[in-house]
């Protein structure tokens, strides 16, 4: 009698071959949640645009940690895609280490952008003060929150048990969440740093004209 092929494949060394199909699929839905949640910010900065047009926005105070903040967001990323690299390439300890790192990082960029918020409600800068304080709070919290949501993928990688192949394969769809992540962050950075009431009156055309 024939033996019955297993599946997934075997190869000569014993260890299961990862299924193209299933990273695939892993990689399609990663695509759509960035999709969806990059429609989501979309949505919101047009109607922070919009609302910054109308004539009672005072816009906040320089802070000058976001910047602080946005490089340290930037280190995550890099350490964690060298995470990625060094599991596709074997180095198990230097992908744990830089793994390790990476999480730290995320965590301190979390936790200074709380700093942030309670400077600015020290400074009478609150939530409720003015549309641009509302919109501020509610850009970096929701962006916040995501980025809660990239550090619980990185703590499913965690566990030991999982094979070479998964850990490898779930270390790069992390990092790439990461990095949509960064791009989403310096795009909220540039529009609370550069746009002004004049800038979002040109763009909405509600600025007043001259008779």
């Amino acid at each position: 009698m024939r033996p019955v092929p297993s599946w997934p494949p075997m190869p000569p060394g014993g260890a299961p071959v990862a299924q193209p199909g299933r990273r695939a699929a892993s990689q399609v839905a990663l695509w759509w949640l960035m999709g969806v949640i990059g429609m989501l910010f979309a949505l919101m900065l047009v109607a922070y645009v919009m609302r910054m047009s109308q004539g009672d926005w005072r816009p906040l105070p320089s802070v000058n940690a976001l910047w602080v903040n946005t490089g340290v967001l930037a280190a995550a990323c890099i350490v964690m895609q060298s995470s990625a690299s060094q599991a596709r390439q074997g180095e198990l300890r230097r992908s744990r280490r830089d793994w390790m790192l990476a999480g730290v990082l995320a965590l301190v960029f979390v936790a200074a952008q709380l700093w942030v918020w309670r400077e600015l409600v020290l400074r009478h800068y609150g939530v409720s003060g003015n549309p641009a304080n509302s919109f501020f709070f509610l850009l970096t919290g929701l962006h916040g929150m995501h980025m809660l949501g990239g550090l619980v993928a990185w703590a499913c990688l965690m566990p030991r048990r999982v094979t070479h192949a998964a850990r490898a394969r779930r270390l790069q769809l992390t990092a790439q969440y990461w990095h949509f992540l960064f791009a989403l962050w310096i795009v909220l950075f540039a529009a609370i740093v550069n746009l002004t009431p004049e800038i979002a009156q040109r763009l909405c055309g509600t600025g007043v004209t001259a008779p």
